[in-house]
């Protein structure tokens, strides 16, 4: 398969290594009159063809470069910029999207193949070859080189990503985060920390070597393989280890690496064929050559001193423990909310229970004091925490008699409420 936004109704078959490059720099070329900065990933090693041709652009060389000091150049919108791409690369379609788009571009026709032959092997009538160019407008020129970081040799990030995945960091299309492993289970995005946006900085961070990786592409799929296990996080698991304690470091291959994939990487695994080839192939040959083992290392031990390790070499530790904190919070006030909503009986008359639990709740979170009961002081810690077991005791003491009282106001308002609906009824009916 080639470019397939489009849909099977337009041809876009995978290019050959002329076509490619030959509308690579042909789109290059025409992008650079409108921006400074123009891109695409290095490709991924070995590759017997393409499919489509990613293009990262940044910086409006008019905004960049006006003609006086006098003019004053207002940047064009992400809409704006599509559409004049769209025309000045006479794409015959577009699928447009704020800073990013999939354009329709008719192979060249210098390059075009032979006759297709039909199903008979009769000559069959050659039909409209296009080419599908995705194009990313990068807000600036550090968001580009993450771009063209994360996107270098094809599935190199996909492998990476594998290895360090388990020791608590992330890359995105964005950033290195580190993940908060109290938060995660419950909110993913909460629980990143922004680490970096600096692809040499990962590589140091991750013990890698710089040089090499920005020039060409790897010269095979096993030199790409051979670069990703100098990641200081690669660990390959050990036969027979994963029974033995599944807290053990390290990736796993084979069959019973593919019992352990999520859904992200089975799907990986149907349409990559890079990535198919580690999991199948590469990490199981690493396993019986003894390469890389983890020696039995407890990955929840590695993934704590990481954390500490990353959150010094960023300088992150007060977010960190911050965001830490603001999430122990929240979790501790809707711990008291679930106590409150427990430990008041169901079997209660339902106005009596709901003026209960309001009263309860405003005492607690609120310190409110006008119904003439306090939380012990000792029941919540000087950083907002709750004692959970020390409100547990509250509530049971209290809960009874806060309810005569905090039930009286409550009718009162009832009473009134019902008054006035009254009188409007009386005044509709006159």
């Amino acid at each position: 398969m080639g470019g397939s936004a489009f849909g099977t109704k337009t041809f876009t078959p995978r290019m050959p290594h002329d076509v490619y490059r030959h509308m690579r720099d042909s789109v290059h070329a025409v992008l650079r009159e409108l921006f400074v900065f123009v891109a695409t990933p290095i490709e991924g090693p070995a590759k017997k063809d393409h499919g489509d041709i990613d293009v990262l652009v940044c910086l409006e060389r008019r905004v960049a470069f006006p003609p006086t000091a006098e003019n004053e150049i207002t940047p064009r919108t992400n809409n704006e910029l599509m559409v004049t791409i769209k025309d000045k690369l006479r794409a015959e379609d577009a699928i447009m999207n704020g800073p990013t788009a999939n354009l329709l571009l008719p192979w060249p026709a210098e390059l075009y193949e032979e006759l297709e032959e039909n199903a008979e092997g009769q000559d069959a009538p050659r039909r409209q070859q296009h080419v599908q160019v995705d194009v990313r407008i990068c807000k600036d020129f550090e968001q580009m080189s993450w771009g063209l970081f994360k996107h270098a040799h094809g599935d190199m990030w996909n492998l990476i990503g594998s290895s360090i995945r388990p020791f608590g960091l992330t890359v995105d299309e964005e950033a290195l985060y580190l993940r908060i492993p109290e938060i995660e289970k419950f909110d993913r995005k909460r629980a990143k920390v922004l680490l970096t946006t600096d692809p040499v900085k990962v590589i140091h961070f991750l013990g890698m070597q710089v040089e090499g990786f920005w020039e060409e592409p790897f010269s095979s799929v096993e030199a790409l393989f051979e670069y990703v296990t100098t990641c200081r996080l690669f660990w390959v698991k050990e036969a027979g280890e994963e029974e033995a304690a599944e807290n053990g470091a390290g990736v796993v291959g084979g069959e019973e690496g593919r019992r352990k994939l999520k859904s992200n990487d089975r799907r990986r695994m149907n349409g990559r064929p890079v990535y198919r080839q580690w999991i199948n192939e590469y990490i199981p040959r690493l396993r019986a050559e003894g390469r890389f083992l983890s020696k039995g290392q407890d990955q929840t031990t590695l993934r704590e001193a990481l954390r500490d390790e990353a959150i010094a070499w960023f300088f992150v530790q007060a977010e960190y423990h911050e965001r830490l904190h603001q999430w122990r919070v929240q979790r501790s006030v809707e711990e008291v909310k679930g106590l409150v909503k427990i430990l008041v009986p169901t079997e209660m008359d339902n106005q009596r229970r709901a003026a209960t639990m309001s009263a309860l709740k405003k005492i607690i979170l609120e310190d409110d004091c006008s119904f003439g009961f306090a939380l012990p002081a000792t029941a919540r810690s000087t950083d907002g925490i709750y004692d959970a077991e020390a409100v547990r005791q509250f509530i049971a003491q209290n809960w009874e008699r806060l309810g005569n009282i905090a039930q009286s106001p409550q009718k009162q308002r009832f009473a009134e409420h019902m008054r006035l609906k009254d009188l409007k009824r009386k005044a509709d009916v006159q």
